[in-house]
């Protein structure tokens, strides 16, 4: 793919910290680095290891042969150019270039273990690198930075070569319409879905071409110059297959521009509610068939050359001797020699097993009713090929009216039906297709704009100027002694506003902290002692009894501990933040185990409805809202009340819905103005943990 790289819209990543850790790395750590990380992979078990042949290795085999790619990594590291790194690796995989696996081998499981793995090895060694929990946190944000971009490159590229897959599919697909069209008109066979109840019909071409009318009539035009002697018997056929008694079959005569044609239609009504909506069928001119089929009888020859170019056989049984007679095309069709000797047993042992009964009942009833029967059925050939067979059977009759012979034809349809049904499969999976690389360019890009959001707003850069601001408008206030009041109130006010804009920077980095984290970081935690912590906080407002905290025996629950302290933090401190004056704040805390059945906020379409959930309500007596603003409250920046009038920057509730979600959980709000809130937190209960 020439220029495909440019297709790829990769960041330029630049670390302070990063390069210095790699550095470390890199020349003292570089084998355990580079062991942990391959212990890390068999322990996750990527999909593309079953591509490798690692039997014949051993560990420090594989080591040794690892630690150049880790080497190239790390110094990529080291010299601020991990974006390069990414886009050597995005080109070699897009030029299909990688080492013994193609680049379709690559699956979504193996970009998600690759950034899981690579991540969490640097996480291993921060403990012995650093102790300053600063410098970590920092540090950390710094891999999750290079972290996100490696998955959100991975994950672009994926998708495009996911796009060219699928125009290939839309490009093969479109051949087999040719394919089958072409072959239509060889045969000259043509489908249509004729609507019974005013809806959009469709046909394919060779149905006009076969009644010779134009593409914009409507398909009942060609009733009219049916021939006369058949019109009415063509009419019984639809009205019996309208009315349901029947699947509409018909051969008549067909008369236009002076010519007499020989058409053989056939078809299945759909019906809704016992109404007929449409009718699903073929129309095939067999003119040329039906008067070959009459010479045939005079001489043998033309018989057999017409078989080969219909690829229609014809077969007898005689029923006393059970012996069966094939053609050569039926030799053919079914894939044995010519002339090897058949009976009934074995021409019915080819028949598919699910098929048998069919077969067998339309035999027994031709012989009991004397009429003849047209069926599709399939045969499995003796080298395990199957082939699908239309066969029409005759019975001929004795002198004292009693059947000795059935002779008939079968025609092999098989690529006939293949093809529609590969077309239909096709249609399907395209649909498929589609819907999945949606949903995925959706979540992508929902993913994007959140990091792009926090990466411009939520900086620790812009907390430095406004801490110059706060620190020279406090020295001018208490060494200017000259300044008017105005003065003094507007250098307060600076001092006001930069520390909103502090507490800002805070919650958002706090907001951006409640990304997903992996499993490895949940950790059993016995929420009552969170509660215990949190209430101890609290104990000065306790003791003077201006607030009551009570909460009922929680559960113990696998979490990311900080994140649920957090959580609960949010919660309490929102609470006593919208209280009113003059009254004690009162909340309570409970739990109970419900069923999501139970959930309103659960869809009913969705698989989780039947799971049980872990249900944490937090109740105040605080002012309330109005219950329309209860998804509001939930986010970013939105306040229900002016800054003059509580403080705050609208992110505390943000975070903790951010929070329950990374748990795979759902929060709600209640309320009603003057009468208190009510917080639910669901959990699932397989976050539950066994004491």
């Amino acid at each position: 793919m020439p220029g495909a790289e440019n297709l790829i819209n990769i960041k330029k990543l630049q670390f302070k910290l990063l390069p210095l850790f790699a550095d470390h790395l890199l020349k003292n750590k570089l084998r355990e680095f580079t062991e942990k990380q391959l212990d890390l992979m068999f322990e996750v078990d990527f999909p593309i290891l079953k591509y490798y042949d690692l039997k014949s290795y051993s560990r420090d085999q594989m080591i040794d042969l690892s630690i150049p790619a880790y080497s190239d990594f790390l110094n990529a590291a080291v010299n601020n150019k991990l974006h390069e790194f990414i886009g050597d690796a995005v080109k070699k995989w897009i030029a299909n270039q990688l080492p013994n696996i193609t680049r379709d081998q690559l699956v979504l499981n193996d970009i998600t273990l690759a950034t899981y793995v690579r991540k969490k090895t640097f996480l291993l060694f921060i403990p012995g690198y650093t102790a300053d929990v600063n410098t970590a946190i920092e540090l950390i944000k710094e891999i999750d930075d290079y972290t996100l971009e490696a998955m959100a490159v991975s994950f672009e590229t994926y998708l495009n070569i996911n796009n060219e897959k699928l125009i290939e599919v839309n490009n093969s697909l479109k051949k087999h319409e040719a394919e089958l069209l072409e072959a239509q008109e060889i045969a000259s066979f043509g489908s249509f879905e004729w609507s019974l109840d005013g809806g959009k019909s469709s046909y394919t071409p060779q149905v006009f071409k076969i009644f010779e009318m134009e593409v914009t009539s409507a398909l009942p035009d060609f009733l009219p110059f049916v021939h006369p002697g058949d019109r009415q018997k063509l009419q019984d056929a639809i009205n019996k297959a309208i009315k349901g008694e029947d699947d509409y079959e018909c051969e008549y005569r067909y008369i236009k521009n002076g010519k007499e044609k020989i058409l053989w239609s056939k078809g299945i009504v759909t019906f809704k509610d016992n109404k007929p909506l449409v009718m699903k069928g073929t129309v095939m001119d067999i003119t040329e068939r039906h008067y070959i089929l009459r010479r045939l009888e005079r001489n043998e020859e033309l018989y057999k050359q017409a078989q080969k170019l219909t690829h229609i056989g014809n077969w007898t049984w005689e029923i006393a001797t059970n012996k069966v007679n094939f053609s050569d095309e039926l030799y053919r069709i079914y894939n044995l020699m010519p002339n090897e000797e058949m009976t009934y047993e074995r021409f019915n042992s080819f028949i598919h097993p699910n098929d048998k009964a069919n077969v067998r009942e339309q035999i027994e009833f031709s012989i009991k009713t004397h009429k003849p029967h047209t069926l599709d059925y399939r045969i499995v050939r003796e080298d395990g090929t199957e082939r699908i067979i239309r066969r029409n059977a005759e019975v001929l009759l004795d002198e004292k009216n009693q059947p000795y012979k059935i002779s008939g034809t079968g025609q092999d349809i098989t690529k006939e039906v293949l093809l529609n049904n590969e077309i239909k499969e096709r249609e399907e999976k395209l649909a498929e297709l589609n819907l999945s690389l949606e949903q995925k360019n959706m979540a992508l890009e929902r993913s994007n704009k959140e990091l792009t959001s926090f990466s411009y707003v939520a900086s620790h850069d812009l907390q430095e100027p406004l801490r110059k601001i706060k620190t020279f408008s406090n020295l001018i206030l208490e060494k200017e002694a000259n300044l008017s009041e105005e003065g003094q109130e507007c250098f307060k006010r600076i001092m006001t506003s930069a520390e909103r804009m502090q507490k800002l920077i805070e919650d958002l980095l706090s907001f951006s902290r409640t990304q997903v984290y992996e499993n490895t970081l949940k950790q059993p935690m016995d929420l009552n002692i969170i509660m215990s912590e949190i209430k101890a906080n609290y104990q000065e407002a306790i003791n003077e009894g201006n607030l009551k905290i009570t909460f009922s025996k929680l559960p113990v629950v696998y979490v990311v501990p900080f994140q649920i302290h957090q959580l609960f933090e949010n919660i309490i401190s929102n609470s006593i933040k919208y209280s009113k004056i003059g009254r004690p704040i009162e909340i309570e805390i409970n739990s109970k185990t419900v069923n999501g059945e139970n959930i309103d906020i659960i869809p009913s379409n969705n698989q989780n409805k039947k799971e049980d959930y872990i249900n944490i309500t937090f109740s105040d007596n605080g002012i309330g809202f109005d219950q329309k603003y209860s998804e509001k409250i939930f986010e970013i920046f939105q306040r229900l009340h002016g800054k003059n009038e509580y403080s705050g920057t609208g992110i505390g509730l943000s975070i903790c819905k951010k929070i329950v979600e990374n748990h795979s959980g759902f929060i709600t709000a209640t309320g009603k103005p003057d009468q208190g809130a009510k917080f639910d937190i669901y959990l699932p209960s397989s976050t539950l943990s066994v004491n």
